[in-house]
């Protein structure tokens, strides 16, 4: 889970980021002093907990709550504070836990099992990507269905971009090979990351992908993709790479082609 952390006291984020390294399953993304500088970092960037103080100039960690969860509605807030007069207001933003300072390991633990169960996160599948050959997305060896055939060739465009962003524009020019930028591209193309959203959804692997206010891109940390591991060296990526990628999308000629000079580099 991808984590800020807001705090105006330095030390006190410096002890809680200490803490949260020795949890696998959290990723600090960001610390800050100033609440506003978070909003700003949370309102471009995917965030899935947020650990919070009260007490803040300016804003204070019940207003600061309030204004995340109209930037991320999902986001899990954590309180971590030594006001315990204010736990009723944060439980009021549904947060999931509300821990007072001085606090041990075991309460962060504990904090970030109920984040997980708020979130509704299930138990960890298996994802594979298939590139190499037709596209296809399988969930614990059985293929997703996709709504459109335009939201699954989306779906394969943010793999060809290896984890990173793929904005709207991009989008028009890949999908839309014309690439007449109207309101109506513009639209079909909203549309498209509407469906495939749902479509993850479904399946109960949104979380694959990562939602920016100016694109979208995969998480490459949540699936396995024989074309991320031919990028990096490793197998089974590299002996499964018999000459295509991607075949039914005419935009991955290009990639096709790099992929094809590295394998005659490596014979």
């Amino acid at each position: 889970m991808r984590a800020i952390l807001i705090d105006d006291i330095p030390a006190h984020l410096e002890i809680l980021e200490q803490e949260l390294n020795q949890v696998s399953e959290v990723q600090v993304v960001g610390r800050f002093t100033d609440a506003r500088k978070a909003l700003e970092f949370a309102g471009d960037h995917p965030v899935e907990l947020a650990f919070l103080d009260i007490n803040m100039p300016e804003i204070n960690g019940i207003i600061l709550g309030r204004e995340l969860q109209k930037i991320m509605p999902e986001i899990a807030l954590i309180y971590v504070t030594g006001y315990k007069e204010y736990a009723y207001d944060a439980f009021q933003l549904n947060a999931s836990a509300y821990i007072l300072k001085p606090f041990h390991h075991g309460d962060i633990l504990n904090a970030i099992e109920r984040a997980r169960r708020f979130a509704g996160y299930p138990a960890k599948r298996q994802i594979y990507i298939r590139t190499f050959g037709r596209f296809e997305v399988f969930l614990d060896g059985k293929p997703v269905s996709f709504k459109s055939k335009r939201a699954k060739e989306l779906m394969a465009l943010l793999v060809k971009y290896n984890g990173s962003i793929v904005t709207t524009e991009i989008m028009l020019t890949e999908l839309w090979e014309e690439h007449q930028n109207t309101d109506a591209n513009r639209s079909l193309c909203r549309k498209t990351m509407q469906r495939l959203r749902e479509n993850l959804e479904e399946a109960g692997i949104s979380d694959i992908m990562l939602v920016y206010k100016h694109g979208r891109s995969i998480d490459k940390s949540k699936v396995e993709c024989d074309f991320f591991q031919y990028l990096e060296g490793k197998e089974p990526g590299i002996s499964s790479f018999h000459g295509e990628f991607m075949s039914d999308y005419s935009w991955a000629e290009t990639t096709l082609g790099y992929l094809m000079e590295r394998a005659a580099i490596r014979k």
